[in-house]
Protein backbone atom coordinates (compact mmCIF):
# COMPACT_ATOMS: atom_id res chain seq x y z
CA UNK A 1 0.00 0.00 0.00
CA UNK A 2 1.89 3.16 -1.08
CA UNK A 3 -0.16 5.73 1.07
CA UNK A 4 0.13 5.23 4.85
CA UNK A 5 -1.88 8.14 5.53
CA UNK A 6 -5.24 9.14 4.48
CA UNK A 7 -7.25 12.37 5.26
CA UNK A 8 -10.53 13.21 5.13
CA UNK A 9 -12.33 16.55 4.34
CA UNK A 10 -16.15 16.24 5.17
CA UNK A 11 -18.90 18.40 3.88
CA UNK A 12 -21.85 17.70 6.88
CA UNK A 13 -24.16 15.29 5.47
CA UNK A 14 -22.37 13.60 2.51
CA UNK A 15 -21.75 10.59 3.93
CA UNK A 16 -18.02 11.19 4.29
CA UNK A 17 -17.44 9.79 8.00
CA UNK A 18 -18.84 6.69 7.35
CA UNK A 19 -16.91 6.43 4.23
CA UNK A 20 -13.36 7.19 6.36
CA UNK A 21 -14.49 4.73 8.81
CA UNK A 22 -14.39 1.95 6.10
CA UNK A 23 -11.01 2.85 4.39
CA UNK A 24 -9.85 3.12 7.99
CA UNK A 25 -11.23 -0.51 8.88
CA UNK A 26 -10.24 -2.47 5.19
CA UNK A 27 -6.67 -0.87 5.58
CA UNK A 28 -6.56 -1.52 8.92
CA UNK A 29 -5.62 1.60 10.01
CA UNK A 30 -5.99 4.22 12.88
CA UNK A 31 -9.12 6.11 12.87
CA UNK A 32 -8.36 9.49 14.62
CA UNK A 33 -10.59 12.51 14.87
CA UNK A 34 -11.22 12.91 18.62
CA UNK A 35 -7.85 11.59 19.62
CA UNK A 36 -6.40 14.36 17.76
CA UNK A 37 -8.38 16.87 19.95
CA UNK A 38 -7.70 14.82 22.85
CA UNK A 39 -3.73 15.18 22.14
CA UNK A 40 -3.96 18.90 21.88
CA UNK A 41 -5.98 19.42 25.01
CA UNK A 42 -3.87 16.98 27.19
CA UNK A 43 -0.65 19.08 25.82
CA UNK A 44 -2.22 22.51 26.53
CA UNK A 45 -3.66 21.69 29.70
CA UNK A 46 -7.44 22.08 28.94
CA UNK A 47 -10.78 20.86 27.65
CA UNK A 48 -11.13 18.90 24.60
CA UNK A 49 -14.28 21.76 24.04
CA UNK A 50 -11.54 24.54 24.23
CA UNK A 51 -9.26 22.73 20.95
CA UNK A 52 -12.74 22.45 19.35
CA UNK A 53 -13.64 25.63 19.52
CA UNK A 54 -10.07 27.18 18.18
CA UNK A 55 -10.71 25.06 15.20
CA UNK A 56 -13.49 27.09 14.26
CA UNK A 57 -12.55 31.16 12.92
CA UNK A 58 -13.96 33.42 15.87
CA UNK A 59 -16.46 36.12 15.30
CA UNK A 60 -15.41 39.42 15.97
CA UNK A 61 -16.80 39.48 19.80
CA UNK A 62 -14.63 36.61 20.82
CA UNK A 63 -11.36 37.81 19.22
CA UNK A 64 -11.97 41.15 20.98
CA UNK A 65 -12.70 39.39 24.08
CA UNK A 66 -9.17 37.34 23.90
CA UNK A 67 -7.52 40.37 23.36
CA UNK A 68 -8.83 41.87 26.06
CA UNK A 69 -8.15 38.63 28.00
CA UNK A 70 -4.92 38.86 26.86
CA UNK A 71 -3.97 42.88 28.57
CA UNK A 72 -4.15 44.35 31.81
CA UNK A 73 -4.83 48.03 32.42
CA UNK A 74 -1.97 50.18 33.76
CA UNK A 75 -2.61 53.34 34.97
CA UNK A 76 -5.12 54.83 32.09
CA UNK A 77 -4.09 52.61 29.64
CA UNK A 78 -4.13 48.79 28.56
CA UNK A 79 -0.93 47.72 27.80
CA UNK A 80 0.13 43.92 27.07
CA UNK A 81 0.52 41.38 29.68
CA UNK A 82 4.09 41.17 30.93
CA UNK A 83 5.65 38.32 29.93
CA UNK A 84 6.29 34.91 32.70
CA UNK A 85 8.70 33.18 33.80
CA UNK A 86 6.85 30.02 33.53
CA UNK A 87 5.29 28.98 29.97
CA UNK A 88 2.70 26.91 32.41
CA UNK A 89 1.31 29.66 33.46
CA UNK A 90 0.47 32.21 30.18
CA UNK A 91 -2.87 32.39 28.47
CA UNK A 92 -2.65 30.42 25.40
CA UNK A 93 -4.55 32.02 22.50
CA UNK A 94 -6.55 30.16 19.87
CA UNK A 95 -3.68 30.71 17.63
CA UNK A 96 -1.78 28.86 20.24
CA UNK A 97 -3.91 26.01 20.78
CA UNK A 98 -4.08 25.56 16.88
CA UNK A 99 -0.80 25.41 16.59
CA UNK A 100 -0.69 22.21 18.80
CA UNK A 101 -3.54 20.48 16.76
CA UNK A 102 -0.90 20.93 14.18
CA UNK A 103 2.09 19.62 15.81
CA UNK A 104 -0.58 16.33 16.90
CA UNK A 105 -1.58 15.53 13.38
CA UNK A 106 1.96 16.14 12.40
CA UNK A 107 3.37 13.64 15.07
CA UNK A 108 0.53 11.06 14.50
CA UNK A 109 0.90 11.37 10.58
CA UNK A 110 4.96 11.00 10.97
CA UNK A 111 4.16 7.35 12.90
CA UNK A 112 2.13 6.51 9.93
CA UNK A 113 -0.76 4.08 8.84
CA UNK A 114 -3.87 6.35 9.87
CA UNK A 115 -6.95 8.09 8.60
CA UNK A 116 -7.11 11.46 10.14
CA UNK A 117 -10.85 12.61 9.66
CA UNK A 118 -10.62 16.56 9.58
CA UNK A 119 -8.70 19.11 11.65
CA UNK A 120 -7.16 20.83 8.58
CA UNK A 121 -5.24 17.70 7.42
CA UNK A 122 -4.94 18.71 3.88
CA UNK A 123 -3.59 21.69 4.77
CA UNK A 124 -1.11 20.63 7.43
CA UNK A 125 0.27 17.65 5.44
CA UNK A 126 0.08 19.15 2.39
CA UNK A 127 3.52 18.55 1.43
CA UNK A 128 3.85 15.38 3.13
CA UNK A 129 5.57 12.10 1.58
CA UNK A 130 2.42 9.47 0.87
CA UNK A 131 -0.53 11.19 2.07
CA UNK A 132 -3.41 10.72 0.43
CA UNK A 133 -6.29 13.93 0.84
CA UNK A 134 -9.81 13.37 0.06
CA UNK A 135 -12.43 15.23 -0.15
CA UNK A 136 -16.25 14.36 0.23
CA UNK A 137 -18.71 16.89 -0.61
CA UNK A 138 -22.66 17.12 -2.37
CA UNK A 139 -24.73 19.38 -3.06
CA UNK A 140 -26.94 20.43 -0.39
CA UNK A 141 -30.23 19.19 -1.33
CA UNK A 142 -28.86 16.16 -0.64
CA UNK A 143 -26.70 16.93 2.21
CA UNK A 144 -30.03 18.14 3.87
CA UNK A 145 -31.93 14.99 3.15
CA UNK A 146 -29.55 13.08 4.00
CA UNK A 147 -28.40 14.49 7.36
CA UNK A 148 -32.39 14.76 8.63
CA UNK A 149 -33.20 11.27 7.51
CA UNK A 150 -30.06 9.92 9.64
CA UNK A 151 -30.55 12.22 12.63
CA UNK A 152 -34.19 12.84 12.69
CA UNK A 153 -34.24 16.06 12.93
CA UNK A 154 -36.83 18.53 10.52
CA UNK A 155 -35.23 19.77 7.74
CA UNK A 156 -35.24 23.40 8.73
CA UNK A 157 -33.02 22.05 11.33
CA UNK A 158 -31.14 20.09 8.83
CA UNK A 159 -30.58 23.20 6.47
CA UNK A 160 -28.96 25.15 9.56
CA UNK A 161 -26.62 23.05 10.71
CA UNK A 162 -25.06 22.28 7.31
CA UNK A 163 -25.36 26.35 6.82
CA UNK A 164 -23.23 26.61 10.15
CA UNK A 165 -21.41 24.38 9.22
CA UNK A 166 -19.93 25.34 5.87
CA UNK A 167 -19.87 28.64 6.90
CA UNK A 168 -17.31 28.15 9.78
CA UNK A 169 -15.21 25.66 7.40
CA UNK A 170 -14.84 28.54 4.60
CA UNK A 171 -13.96 31.13 7.06
CA UNK A 172 -11.76 29.25 9.17
CA UNK A 173 -9.67 28.20 6.07
CA UNK A 174 -9.74 31.24 4.16
CA UNK A 175 -8.03 33.29 7.27
CA UNK A 176 -6.16 30.76 9.13
CA UNK A 177 -4.81 29.11 6.03
CA UNK A 178 -5.56 31.68 3.20
CA UNK A 179 -7.13 28.55 1.11
CA UNK A 180 -10.34 27.80 -0.34
CA UNK A 181 -12.10 24.87 1.81
CA UNK A 182 -13.47 23.29 -1.28
CA UNK A 183 -10.76 23.83 -3.77
CA UNK A 184 -10.05 20.44 -6.02
CA UNK A 185 -6.56 21.14 -6.29
CA UNK A 186 -5.76 20.60 -2.71
CA UNK A 187 -6.95 16.67 -2.82
CA UNK A 188 -5.61 13.92 -4.27
CA UNK A 189 -9.26 12.72 -4.63
CA UNK A 190 -13.08 14.39 -4.73
CA UNK A 191 -15.77 12.25 -3.86
CA UNK A 192 -19.30 14.03 -4.58
CA UNK A 193 -21.72 11.30 -3.16
CA UNK A 194 -24.99 12.81 -4.38
CA UNK A 195 -25.27 9.95 -7.22
CA UNK A 196 -21.83 7.79 -5.39
CA UNK A 197 -23.10 5.18 -3.35
CA UNK A 198 -20.66 4.18 -0.10
CA UNK A 199 -19.64 0.99 -1.34
CA UNK A 200 -18.38 2.73 -4.95
CA UNK A 201 -16.94 5.48 -2.74
CA UNK A 202 -14.50 3.48 -0.60
CA UNK A 203 -13.10 0.92 -3.94
CA UNK A 204 -12.36 4.41 -5.98
CA UNK A 205 -10.37 5.35 -3.00
CA UNK A 206 -9.23 2.42 -2.14
CA UNK A 207 -7.56 2.39 -5.37
CA UNK A 208 -6.26 5.83 -5.23
CA UNK A 209 -4.57 5.09 -2.16
CA UNK A 210 -2.86 1.99 -3.84
CA UNK A 211 -2.12 4.73 -6.68
CA UNK A 212 0.42 6.95 -4.93
CA UNK A 213 3.92 6.78 -6.02
CA UNK A 214 6.22 6.14 -3.61
CA UNK A 215 7.89 9.48 -4.04
CA UNK A 216 4.90 11.22 -3.48
CA UNK A 217 4.65 14.90 -2.57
Amino acid sequence: MAANVVTFSVQLGSGGFEIAHDIADKLDYRYLDSEVIAQAAALAGVSPETIAAAERWPTFVERMLERLALTTVVSEGVLPTPPTANPATMMLTSADYRQLVEQVVQSLAAEGRCVIIGHAGQAILQNTPKVFKVLVHGSKDRRVARLSAEQGIDVKDAISQIKDADRQRIDFFKHVYNMDWLDSSTFDMTINTDDVDRETAVSLIMTGISAVPSAAV
